[in-house]
């Protein structure tokens, strides 16, 4: 059975810095103290558990007032389709909805738009995500 918690250990940093390099959103080593201050720096950060094993995590990053970001969310490939990463989609919701954050967005990486319509997110129209690179020369 899995079990999901909001609350982190620093014994679990290890854990967790490996399911960011599995899942190739961190590249190269990672210290602990760099998962702490992600970990801080979020609303919330839920993991997914398999007994001792981490099998899944995801994060809301916010101002705490007004919106939020549903942000690395990942289920380990070998425990994929039996509804993790929907229970960790609607917890992180249900979490920001508590604290009254309404405008909860995402950027749905290729093939996943169809696990978060299931939970209730729809496609801005007129939007587009963007990411910073570089500062131009002017």
């Amino acid at each position: 059975m899995i079990k999901y918690k909001f609350d982190t250990d620093e014994k679990d940093f290890i854990k967790i810095c490996t399911l960011y390099q599995m899942a190739r959103w961190w590249q190269g080593t990672c210290s602990s103290e760099q998962i702490a201050r992600m970990i801080s720096g979020s609303l919330c950060f839920l993991t997914a558990w398999q007994e001792d094993q981490l099998v899944g995590m995801g994060r809301a990053i916010s101002d705490s007032s007004d919106d939020a970001y549903l942000q690395d969310i990942f289920v380990d490939k070998n425990y994929r389709k039996q509804g993790i990463a929907t229970n960790i989609i609607n917890r992180l919701t249900d979490y920001c909805l508590s604290k009254n954050i309404n405008w909860i967005a995402l950027i749905a990486t290729p093939g996943s738009v169809d696990l978060y319509e299931k939970s209730g997110f729809k496609k801005m129209p007129d939007h587009t995500p963007m990411q910073f690179y570089e500062k131009p020369n002017f």
